[in-house]
């Protein structure tokens, strides 16, 4: 009896295997290959000049009370992803270059430290129409002593990817009664623009 169990076990079996090699069931397949990811750019010029070369907007020399300049920047992300502008690295250094009598008549008793960041007056601001005077709705990024200038600003404007923001510096000396104090001095302002992927970075 044992045996004849055992050998219809093994039937059972076989056939099932017979059966599941032998079944031929509906199937489908579909691929997907060559998926691909490619970076994005984000790439700020200044006036058009080649990408890290440095931009000298104002090169001003026998400047005197009244005088105002203006320098007008190109922005452009030339990037395929929009971007936001910042202010970064702003500093503005004085030479006295020379102790005169004048000066110190009005009040200059700092031998080796100049004063005119002390007299002319920035304003820097987003120039959205291009024509070197702020204008009703445009934003005013800083307006005061070029001395008192901060390091940062977070600007935030944004520029689209192939777009130009135009940035506006007005370096003014308006008449003071102690502008004899700046006589033969010179000051250098330096700035560096930041376009980042986000607001704040």
């Amino acid at each position: 009896m044992r045996k004849i169990l055992l050998s219809l076990i093994t039937i059972v079996v076989v056939s099932a295997a017979v059966i599941k090699g032998t079944q031929a069931l509906f199937s489908d397949t579909e691929t997907s290959t060559g998926n691909t990811f490619a970076a994005s750019t984000l790439d700020l010029t200044v006036d058009s000049t080649t990408n890290g070369q440095n931009t000298v907007k104002f090169t001003v020399a026998n400047m005197k009370p009244t005088d105002t300049q203006t320098g007008i920047y190109t922005l452009n992300n030339i990037g395929s992803l929009a971007g936001y502008l910042d202010l970064e690295s702003i500093s503005v250094t004085n030479n006295e270059n020379t102790w005169l009598e004048p000066g110190i008549q009005a009040g200059d008793v700092t031998d080796g430290i100049g004063e005119l960041q002390d007299l002319v007056d920035l304003t820097v601001f987003i120039d959205t129409d291009h024509d070197g005077v702020v204008d009703g709705g445009e934003t005013v990024i800083y307006n005061g002593k070029a001395g008192s200038i901060a390091a940062n600003y977070d600007v935030n404007q944004l520029i689209g990817a192939g777009a130009t923001t135009y940035l506006t510096v007005i370096a003014d000396w308006p008449s003071q009664t102690n502008d004899n104090r700046a006589m033969g001095d010179d000051m250098t302002v330096n700035m560096t623009f930041e376009l980042g992927q986000t607001s704040g970075q």
